[in-house]
């Protein structure tokens, strides 16, 4: 009679890669692995209100730094408008007003809004090619493939912190994370292309490619394709808004 050792058992998923918390560090240090299990058992919690903290924690240090005085002048000059002074100050304090509401109002929903939007936009992209992939995986893979905005986010903090006074439409500017410096911001549409080419955004890019490709069980390549020219879409219509409107 032979003995027969215990047959072999598939090796199970590695748990703390299915941990929600453990999924955080795992976008930055190993993100193969780590959207291979939200594509598994997606969660996207953890990462949005870890964004939506940052999110919040920027938007009180910039709405504090805002020279409402000269972004507006500014503003009005750029237009070619002239305000009497007696009126220019009850125009500011409404100002001040209005864009706290509407700058907290960004900070509180902005995260989920971006995420969930983009998420639908590649899902959708993705479906229409018939590539299995369910909403969940692509909202999961999102909101994590977002986590490096957390550190850009925690870089402004700091630059907006050492500011006397910001200007909120060009804090990108402040960052030079992207190639807007290069052009003064008077050049609308180049200067809209040129800050698209944000190192960030590249990094974002990457995993949802990495992301989506695991979801769907299609190759890098394939997702690469739809979701660059998903971006370049966007990046096309905001030069083209800036140019109409800058």
């Amino acid at each position: 009679m032979t003995e027969t050792g215990p047959a072999a058992v598939p090796a199970a998923p590695d748990a703390a890669s299915d941990s929600a918390l453990a999924r955080l560090p795992g976008v930055f240090f190993s993100p193969v692995k780590t959207f291979e299990s939200i594509a598994r058992k997606p969660t996207w919690i953890a990462p949005l209100v870890l964004m939506t903290a940052m999110s919040l924690g920027l938007t009180a240090a910039i709405l504090q730094k805002i020279d409402y005085d000269q972004v507006i002048r500014q503003a009005m000059q750029k237009r070619g408008q002239t305000i009497p002074e007696d009126q220019m100050s009850s125009i500011i304090e409404r100002q001040k007003k209005f864009g706290g509401i509407i700058g907290w109002f960004f900070g509180v929903a902005g995260p989920t809004v971006a995420c969930l939007i983009s998420a639908v936009v590649i899902w959708g992209a993705f479906k229409a090619f018939g590539w299995d992939a369910r909403f969940s995986q692509g909202f999961g893979v999102t909101t994590h493939a977002f986590l490096p905005g957390i550190l850009k986010s925690a870089l402004l903090l700091f630059l907006v912190s050492r500011q006397e006074s910001v200007n909120p439409q060009a804090l990108g500017d402040l960052l030079s994370s992207n190639l807007g410096f290069l052009v003064d911001s008077k050049s609308a549409a180049l200067h809209s292309l040129l800050s698209s080419l944000d190192v960030f955004s590249f990094w974002t890019l990457a995993l949802l490619v990495i992301g989506f490709a695991a979801s769907a069980r299609v190759s890098r390549k394939a997702a690469a394709g739809v979701i660059i020219a998903i971006w370049a879409l966007v990046v096309l219509g905001k030069a083209g808004f800036a140019a109409i409107f800058g």
